[in-house]
């Protein structure tokens, strides 16, 4: 999947581990954990869910119908397209 800002399909993903004291010695402590991903071209850090969703648009964007229209063979007079 490529990057949301610049585009490059090369990025590492991480889990970083935190630990939350209160300000206190003996506890109670929280852990959380971060999932993220770094761009290895812009150095961003981006949220797996940012970055699958650039590939997504990407794709949609790659998959998308040209836009093709028929009003310039468009006959007004006998609604209908020449030749049918």
């Amino acid at each position: 999947m490529p990057c949301p800002d610049c585009g490059s399909p090369f990025g590492e993903f991480r889990i970083a581990e935190s630990v939350e004291t209160h300000g206190l010695d003996c506890g109670p402590y929280e852990r959380f954990y971060d999932e993220f991903v770094i761009c290895s071209v812009c150095d961003g850090r981006f949220d797996p869910a940012d970055w699958d969703a650039a590939g997504e648009a990407a794709s949609l964007e790659n998959d998308a119908p040209e836009d093709v229209t028929h009003e310039a063979n468009f006959d007004a007079e006998n609604h209908a397209m020449p030749g049918t």
